[in-house]
């Protein structure tokens, strides 16, 4: 099968390494060519668009940041649907809203183009190591299709409905993601004030009942070090919780913890954090108690 990936950023491009190791030909679309020359010399074909793209594959993974992003790919004037063949599948693995979702199908749909909305979970490490949970939401067939693919690049995929079921399940999972971390910044915060290195809480933490994925991720590969960058952004937290907000908004559901740590969140953004991972909310949290994390 010949696959495209459009998206070669934090999750994109450990993505098409890992479709590349697994003999898939590779046909790359990437607004900056020049940061993705050495998925070329390890195989990879770039083209100079979106349709391109589309011409060439018959499974394309989006990992894109924003739903315009995604528009501007799939339905713009040098977009996938303009070059795709009838029976192609879309494997969108951006997190972004269910409505959203649900128009790219629509239009694919018009053109005899199957689409998956795809979010993962698992972060830069399990990209890497193709250990992704995919939370897939879209017709059986084109689940089918993309199944190979998604077994090479992760671990899990659970098919959890109709198109925009996936994207509805992973705001739920980022709701639980952006508070258990911002608990665990708060927590080393306190520990370091106490003398407790951040050391010392992994080590006995992780033997007790507040161990977590978080804990055993962003303590050991950001907060420890005491240095954010790569991982899942804070602006791009922010972008998520907000999708969460606006369901349980029209589903009439309180959401007075999120609303809360979306504000936390957008606070360390205007700190100077935006670009860093979501655990640099330890040094936001810090900072107004005299603590930093980024120095010994």
């Amino acid at each position: 099968m010949k696959v495209g990936v459009i998206g070669t950023g934090t999750m994109g491009k450990p993505m098409a390494r890992n479709l590349l190791k697994a003999g898939y030909p590779l046909y790359l679309y990437a607004r900056h060519p020049e940061k993705v020359r050495d998925l070329e010399k390890e195989g990879a074909r770039i083209v100079p668009s979106a349709a391109d793209v589309g011409r060439e594959s018959e499974c394309i993974v989006l990992s894109l940041p924003f739903d315009p992003d995604v528009e501007e790919v799939m339905v713009g004037e040098k977009g996938i649907l303009a070059a795709a063949s009838p029976g192609m599948v879309v494997l969108d693995t951006t997190t972004g809203s269910s409505q959203a979702a649900e128009e790219m199908a629509g239009a694919a749909k018009q053109r005899g183009i199957g689409y998956l909305d795809a979010p993962v979970s698992g972060g830069y490490k399990g990209a890497i190591d193709a250990q992704l949970t995919f939370i897939v939401g879209g017709e059986e067939k084109d689940v089918e299709k993309a199944k190979p693919l998604m077994a090479r690049l992760g671990s899990h995929a659970y098919r959890v409905g109709p198109v925009g079921a996936g994207r509805a399940v992973k705001a739920l999972n980022q709701i639980i993601a952006a508070l258990n971390t911002l608990t665990l910044c708060e927590t080393v915060v306190l520990g370091k004030k106490l003398g407790i290195s951040p050391e010392t809480l992994f080590e006995v933490l992780s033997q007790c009942a507040a161990n977590s994925y978080h804990l055993q991720t962003k303590l050991p590969q950001f907060i420890i070090p005491g240095k954010f960058d790569g991982g899942h952004r804070i602006e791009m937290m922010i972008k998520d919780l907000e999708i969460a907000l606006q369901i349980a908004k029209e589903q009439k559901v309180a959401r007075m913890f999120t609303a809360l740590g979306t504000e936390l969140y957008r606070a360390g953004a205007s700190a100077g954090y935006a670009s860093k991972d979501i655990s640099a909310m330890s040094n936001y949290l810090g900072s107004l108690v005299g603590i930093d994390f980024s120095r010994p």
